[in-house]
């Protein structure tokens, strides 16, 4: 295995980092980071040590440091190991804390928690290989939706969930004529939170408990309504696509057979 590694910068939060490499003979040496750094391991077992003990990342594992903890990292295995990584800023981290009223530090270096590391390869995945076809309203979801489990489950003090409140009546009708008005807008958390006078975070939780789903989730459902319309008043399905928002008629054919089933193609041949 050679010694290879990419990097990225999404858009969605300033100085943000992800990582993807491979490493057979590369050592790190004794170091430490800024920002708050996440990693997993799909391929093979990294050791390192960290406050004067050994420890090995494999799969179904998450390494979770803390700015200026100081670290190392080699393979453990002749074999090599491929790795994932995710540096958040401490702004970003300090945004979160502000909802909590409570420092977030990690408890531990290594977290053997077979769903956290599914879902934090899902995000890392979807902000890497799928980066263009993702939305910045999809991106900034996932990404507080993990980074708030993942708190939740593994922060020094045990995490107080702030307090339930849903969406008024006024302020989910003041967002759901945003999307209707515009079905096919480029939407992002921050100008919905302005718009009920909420930060993100509330608005993500606040939203979700008015209606049960995530305000992309219920965008997305939108989407594919009007295309539905759409392609009954005899609209292609490119032009469909295009219309209500989505990036290319693949990911539009994906979300339409996911939700319904059946193609666009053939549900308007149907009809």
């Amino acid at each position: 295995m050679q010694d290879t590694i990419q990097y990225w910068h999404p858009q969605i939060v300033k100085e943000m980092e992800l990582s993807k490499a491979c490493f057979n003979n590369f050592v790190f040496d004794q170091h430490v980071h800024l920002d708050y750094h996440l990693g997993v391991v799909d391929y093979g077992c990294q050791e390192y040590r960290h406050k004067g003990a050994s420890y090995r990342l494999s799969p179904q594992q998450i390494s979770t440091l803390n700015p200026d903890e100081s670290h190392n990292g080699f393979s453990f295995l002749d074999s090599g190991y491929r790795a994932h990584v995710m540096s958040l800023p401490l702004h970003y981290v300090k945004n979160l804390e502000a909802e909590f009223k409570q420092p977030l530090f990690f408890n531990q270096p290594l977290y053997p928690d077979s769903q956290l590391y599914r879902y934090f390869l899902m995000v890392h995945n979807q902000l890497t290989l799928a980066n263009d076809n993702v939305s910045s309203l999809q991106a900034e979801t996932m990404l507080m939706a993990f980074m708030t489990e993942l708190f939740t489950r593994n922060n020094e003090a045990p995490l107080t969930q702030p307090n339930y409140y849903r969406l008024s009546t006024a302020q989910l009708e003041t967002v759901k004529s945003l999307f209707h008005d515009d079905i096919g807008a480029n939407f992002d958390l921050a100008s919905l939170a302005n718009t009920v006078a909420l930060s993100k975070f509330q608005f993500l939780r606040q939203f979700k408990s008015a209606t049960g789903m995530t305000p992309h989730a219920y965008l997305k459902r939108m989407r594919l309504e009007y295309a539905k319309k759409a392609l009954l008043s005899g609209s292609s399905v490119s032009d469909t696509a295009h219309q209500v928002g989505f990036f290319d008629q693949s990911h539009f054919n994906k979300a339409f057979k996911h939700a319904y089933l059946t193609t666009p193609a053939l549900f308007q041949r149907q009809t």
